[in-house]
């Protein structure tokens, strides 16, 4: 067709059709010419132009968005971490966080309290929203429908310095789209049934998305257990008892953690985030002590009761502006005010039935924290980033705790004097993350850290200065482009800062022994220490891992660490100018340098993949396992077992979930093993614990597309735990302790509903 016909007629759609006939190699039909100048007979086309086209029906399209699994995010980071999304959180109905955290491959639990590779107090970082996580918070009083997602990083990095690693919960974020939810929960674990009940209504209007969670539980918790103890008074005496009790403990809560996200432009978003929470608690304990050898004790039955209120309440302001080229700069300012009072009330009895002591008790403390930071991304190239960060924070502490005996209050180091410690922190971060080719990718970076800690109102008071300077190196090689095999190595170095609690100058009576008797090593009393220095770690991370194409991961790591400056009790006999007598105190100190190395195994994804012989494509299982095997030693500590603290020699953990098919239904079951160990704290002290058995089960069904119900079993086995205690003097006697209490089952049913 000729290019003036287009021209003539102005038509662009008739010029892209005859381009689309001519590209096609069609030739152009020309129409006989009209003799008589008249208009074009109807259906007739004027000269010059082609036939129209023939209407072309294209086939529907539709495209479905499927969200990124939690393996896709790990294979794609390039340092070692995994998030754990809301398929983990919600597998079996737990009752709370820690429950789920207890079957994370590389998680084990302590008291409540996680540890990364069997490392705990301190060496595992806890954050909430990547802040610390509040003095005296613990994990079980959150619940998983208020948790977006659970993020574990294995090791250190220039922004997250654990040593072990640290472990980040985030909360509910904001939604793109309307979101109701409620949850109900009804367990019983002991003493009284409990439950929860929460509600979540996220929606976006306009530029603002929002998310309101609601939350209100009630637990119950009630344990027995027998203890013997033999110990040598300071006369030489040696006096051995059988003791038998029972703790019982009920607790309510409620908690609300809004947040916001506001676009206030193309390139600005402001994000805020707030949580508050109350805990309400009460205590129960009773105990009866028989003498087996010495001299009688005076008391020989004691009973006591607590009551506490605690409040917590967070907020995060954060702006964000991000323009077109990948550049981000983010600003944000934290606050935190953590209130706790306890009332505590000991009664003890002698032979006769009479009072051998009152006692009450009160306890207030109060602690509030501030936080200003800043991130700054900026890219450097098509797959190079450079990041930097910094941190100030301040947080200010006040306690105070009253004694009166007999209806008279106690003046002395430990009681009756208000202590205040204030906190400085600041740090600066940056990394470089660049991946160098589709195979090679590198991050290194650097943190320093300066704490300053000083304290009033003990005798002994805290100035403490603590500097760090923390280089670290993540590399990560991909056999594919596409990472389905991949070797992650990083060099690091991180630190441990001794908390609040282990600086504490003031001097705390072990209340098992009044102060005018002398006490046991295995009822010392508890003093801080103001010149405890940082422990530092020198680590080495290696692993291997494949990502099938059906889903899943095989991973095979090690890794090493070297820690200096170690901290651990020391328990001597010493004497206290405002104590009749000399008493047995435990103080942590630095003793030296001590090595820590694993290596972990985990395997996860669909059955037939991993045993094809035994499983038939599409059966429904998924397979969940890690083997973990860890061996350390502290250099000035004689061995066997001079292995650092609560560290098992290995633990396992496995589990399998089965997809009924046509059923809506699915079951599962984990199990988590760790044999019995012995730990040689020290030359003269020596510390045992039982083997774990933890066998949960569950049964879920999906009602509908909005509705699911699940019902869960924890702690089917329910093993007693046992654990020993012994201190040995110069001349060989051993003061030693022995305890065992029976663990706790539980039942738990949700029903959770979207709408």
């Amino acid at each position: 067709m000729p290019r003036r016909g287009c021209a003539a007629l102005g038509s662009l759609v008739l010029c892209l059709m005859a381009g689309m006939s001519q590209v096609s190699g069609a030739r152009a039909q020309t129409p006989p010419a009209n003799p008589d100048n008249l208009a074009p007979a109807p259906g007739a086309v004027p000269k010059g132009l082609s036939a129209p086209a023939p209407a072309i029906t294209m086939p529907t399209v539709e495209i479905v968005a499927s969200q990124t699994t939690d393996d896709a995010l790990r294979q794609r980071e390039s340092i070692a971490k995994a998030v754990y999304g809301r398929d983990e959180l919600d597998r079996q109905g737990d009752i709370d966080v820690t429950d789920v955290l207890k079957r994370l491959p590389g998680v084990s639990m302590d008291g409540g309290a996680p540890r990364l590779r069997g490392l705990g107090g301190g060496y595992t970082q806890i954050l909430i929203n990547g802040e610390p996580a509040p003095p005296g918070f613990s994990l079980d009083t959150l619940a998983p429908a208020d948790v977006e997602r659970i993020e574990v990083i294995k090791g250190a990095t220039a922004e997250y310095s654990g040593v072990a690693g640290t472990i980040n919960v985030v909360l509910r974020e904001p939604p793109r789209t309307l979101q109701r939810e409620w949850r109900s929960n009804a367990s019983w674990r002991a003493v009284q049934p409990g439950g929860s009940t929460a509600f979540q209504w996220g929606d976006r209007i306009g530029d603002v998305s929002f998310v309101v969670p609601v939350t209100v539980s009630r637990s119950a918790l009630g344990t027995y257990y027998v203890q013997e103890r033999v110990s040598r008074t300071v006369a030489g005496e040696v006096r051995a008892q059988a003791i038998t009790g029972e703790d019982a403990s009920r607790s309510g809560s409620a908690q609300l953690a809004p947040r916001l996200q506001w676009k206030l432009s193309d390139i600005d978003t402001l994000n805020l985030s707030a949580f508050v929470q109350r805990i309400e608690g009460h205590g129960q304990s009773q105990r009866h002590i028989e003498d087996l050898v010495g001299s009688p004790s005076t008391t020989v039955d004691d009973q006591s009761q607590t009551r506490s209120v605690s409040d917590l309440q967070r907020a995060q302001l954060q702006w964000q502006r991000k323009w077109t080229d990948g550049t981000k700069v983010e600003l944000k300012a934290f606050g935190q005010g953590t209130t706790r009072g306890t009332l505590g009330e000991y009664t003890g009895w002698q032979r006769d039935g009479s009072f051998s002591l009152q006692r009450v008790s009160n306890t207030q403390f109060d602690e509030s924290r501030a936080t200003l930071g800043g991130r700054w991304n900026q890219p450097m190239g098509q797959a190079h980033a450079l990041a930097a960060g910094w941190d100030v924070e301040r947080r200010q502490r006040d306690e105070l705790r009253r004694v009166w005996d007999n209806g008279v209050e106690r003046q002395d180091i430990s009681d009756g004097v208000a202590f205040k410690a204030r906190i400085e922190r600041a740090a600066a971060f940056v990394q470089d993350e660049w991946a160098i080719s589709d195979r090679w990718s590198v991050l290194p970076g650097v943190r320093v850290e300066e704490v300053v800690t000083r304290s009033g109102g003990t005798l002994l008071e805290i100035d403490n200065r603590a500097q760090i300077v923390a280089p670290v190196l993540h590399v990560n090689f991909r056999f594919d482009p596409k990472g389905k095999d991949q070797v992650r190595a990083s060099v690091t170095r991180s630190f441990k800062l001794p908390d609040l609690g282990a600086l504490l100058g003031r001097y705390i009576v072990n209340t098992t022994y009044e102060r005018d008797q002398s006490n046991t090593p295995i009822a010392a009393d508890r003093a801080g220490n103001p010149n405890l220095r940082p422990e530092l770690a020198t680590g080495f991370d290696l692993a291997y891992e494949h990502y099938p194409a059906s889903g899943g991961v095989l991973s095979i790591g090690l890794f090493h660490r070297r820690i200096e400056n170690l901290i651990r009790q020391s328990i001597t006999l010493q004497q206290q100018d405002w104590l009749a007598l000399p008493r047995w105190v435990a103080r942590p100190v630095n003793i030296g340098v001590a090595h820590s190395t694993g290596l972990e195994v985990e395997i996860k994804g669909r059955a037939e993949e991993w045993l094809p012989r035994w499983f038939e494509p599409d059966s429904g299982v998924q397979l969940r396992s890690a083997w973990n095997l860890y061996r350390s030693e502290v250099e000035q500590v004689d061995g066997p077992d001079n292995r650092l603290e609560a560290q098992p020699p290995w633990s396992a953990n496995m589990g399998v979930d089965v997809r009924v098919k046509n059923t809506g239904w699915t079951l599962g079951a984990s199990l988590v093993l760790q044999p019995a160990y012995t730990t040689q704290q020290t030359d003269r002290q020596v510390a045992r614990r039982s083997a774990l058995r933890t066998l949960d089960a569950f049964a879920a069904w999906k009602i509908d597309r909005a509705a699911q119900l699940r019902i869960g079993v924890a702690n089917l086995l329910a093993p007693d735990a046992e654990t020993s205690n012994a201190v040995e003097d110069i001349d060989g006697f051993a003061a030693r302790s022995a305890t065992r209490r029976n663990s706790l089952r539980s039942i738990n049913a949700s029903l959770v509903v979207r709408f």
